[in-house]
């Protein structure tokens, strides 16, 4: 129904007029009457009507008056003004408030209900077109979210400088001006790594992710962002160092409280230094990332600040329980196809090998050996034990992803035949560093290769089944076994363009296609395409093309 308030000071004319048009049955609802335009402004504001019908000679305050207050609070009402003078200066003021329709007295219910149904054809045309961009704004939420990614991305990165962050942040609707920022990283492990599927855990780790951000979300002090690898980044602003140290305590306090459901997780946070310059985010980022290295010497979930570092969690602490003694250390014999990766307690460096990225090598490195001690690692012992770590560690990674023994042997081959020399602290560190280094590139390009083909895989899946109105980004990931906030990130780095933009354009050629080389109706075009609402259909095609359906197939016949 399209609401109507009327406003008339002459009792007679206005009981005539509310009785010369059946409301309802064209499909009308009268929400309101008024004799003048004080009494009518409050309930007009009240009502929120479609259509304003209003005499414009009326004591306290006249129509066009009224016109100019109704318009500056609900710039979409449609206003038919009535009058009974014959003056152009009034059709003039009222064309220049935007007056729909300015209709001369006397006015009969016929000729009222014609101006009122070409007014409500325009509201009902509107409505479908702001359905459909509300529609579309939804569909291209992915977009957005990836946008506001890349912002916070290239902020910390310190590739923007004061104007661009403040001018970009302003189009994502983030406010980021403050005295001071800071970064805090964020990542969640699984107990037991090898309890669950990989699956499973992306699962959890992507449920776990969307409730943090549902916490934060309309936050206006703090921004997350998922990194690559499962980390999760907040940007934390405040007006004062006091007011940053409790908003950090407060975010942290949240998150400890959500991650209370998930027992059999672990969580590591890491506080960077505040800054007081958008351009020096990057150098908190750095600060937090530095200490995040941590994470993977660690046995349960632990916050870390400053040069803080859980004592417990010392690798040289916990060698007495550990499978490795020296017994096993023959380094001399050392056959890397005939490890037994069940001697390895799969603590730090096989933690590190999982899901760390290269950018984390040496201060993992670092953190690791300055956590067993330089003495410690110059007796041979600790140094074997050290060595012997990172290779069975390495074995065991590789092993997890399916890499055979000859293989294992053909990648960390030469690396069995280098440790007989390692003989120092600094040697041992260059060969440790070097090992992770090549064990990761190794486990990235497996990756890569195997993002590959699970984007190959759900394009051919989107190509197969376009015509499902019901495909979305979630169905997809879950089709190719993906967390769908992984998927969205994996598909437009490997793709070039994002999901929605993908399903798009198949919809769109397509669509393209029959418009071309059929006669059939655009409507049913639309939901041939995928589309069951044809508004919504065209508002898309005209959106991503240019012209609307019917525009295309006059230019391809012309053409």
């Amino acid at each position: 129904m399209i609401k109507v308030l009327l406003v008339e000071d002459e009792y007679a004319i206005r009981e005539g007029i509310k009785k010369s048009v059946e409301w309802e049955n064209h499909g009308f609802t009268l929400v309101g009457e008024a004799g003048d335009g004080e009494v009518a402004f409050p309930k007009i504001l009240k009502t929120k009507p479609d259509i304003l019908i209003t005499d414009i000679r009326m004591p306290f305050m006249d129509g066009l008056e009224l016109a100019k207050l109704v318009k500056n609070e609900l710039p979409n009402i449609k206003i038919i003004v009535l009058s009974g003078y014959d003056d152009f200066n009034f059709a003039k003021q009222a064309i220049s408030i935007g007056v729909e329709e300015y209709i001369l007295k006397p006015v009969s219910g016929e000729n009222l209900l014609k101006e009122l149904g070409k007014i409500a054809e325009d509201i009902n045309n509107q409505r479908k077109e702001e359905e459909a961009r509300r529609k579309y704004m939804k569909d291209m939420e992915e977009i957005r979210t990836l946008e506001k990614q890349k912002f916070i991305h290239d902020m910390i990165g310190g590739r923007l400088s004061m104007q661009e962050s403040v001018e970009t942040a302003k189009e994502l609707g983030i406010d980021i001006t403050a005295a001071f920022y800071c970064i805090i990283l964020m990542q969640i492990f699984p107990r037991n790594p090898g309890s669950s599927d990989a699956n499973e855990y992306s699962r959890v780790n992507e449920e776990i992710y969307q409730k943090i951000n549902d916490i934060f979300d309309g936050n206006d002090h703090v921004f997350p962002y998922e990194q690559v690898g499962d980390v999760l980044c907040l940007l934390e602003k405040a007006d004062s160092l006091n007011d940053m140290e409790e908003n950090i305590q407060n975010s942290i306090a949240k998150i400890k409280t959500l991650m209370a459901d998930y027992k059999d997780h672990m969580y590591f946070i890491s506080v960077g230094k505040p800054v007081e310059r958008i351009r020096d985010v990057n150098s908190s980022y750095a600060d937090a990332n530095k200490k995040f290295a941590e994470r993977y010497m660690c046995d349960d979930s632990f916050v870390f600040y400053g040069e803080e570092m859980p004592e417990t969690d010392r690798v040289s602490e916990g060698l007495k329980d550990d499978q490795l003694t020296s017994d096993k250390l023959d380094i001399e014999k050392l056959d890397i196809g005939a490890i037994d990766i069940r001697m390895i307690s799969k603590k730090t460096i096989f933690n590190f090998l999982r899901s760390g990225t290269l950018s984390e090598i040496d201060d993992l490195v670092n953190e690791y050996f300055d956590s067993i001690g330089r003495e410690a690692v110059e007796s041979i012992l600790l140094r074997q034990y050290v060595l012997m770590e990172s290779l069975l560690s390495s074995a065991a990674l590789l092993e997890s992803m399916g890499v055979d023994k000859e293989k294992t042997s053909e990648i960390l081959g030469d690396m069995s035949d280098s440790i007989k020399n390692v003989d120092s602290y600094d040697k041992a560190k260059d060969f440790v560093t070097t090992l992770l280094k090549r064990v990761v590139e190794y486990r990235n390009a497996v990756s890569d290769k195997k993002y590959t083909e699970i984007i190959e895989k759900a394009k051919k899946y989107i190509r197969e089944n376009y015509q499902n109105e019901d495909m979305s980004l979630q169905s997809v990931a879950l089709k190719v076994n993906v967390s769908s906030n992984h998927f969205s990130t994996i598909f437009r780095k490997e793709a070039g363009e994002t999901f929605i933009d993908f399903l798009t354009g198949v919809r769109m050629d397509k669509a393209k296609e029959l418009l071309t080389c059929t006669s059939i109706k655009t409507s049913e075009i639309g939901f041939e395409v995928g589309y069951r609402d044809p508004h919504y259909f065209s508002y898309i095609f005209k959106k991503t093309q240019g012209v609307s359906p019917k525009e295309y197939r006059r230019i391809a016949k012309e053409s």
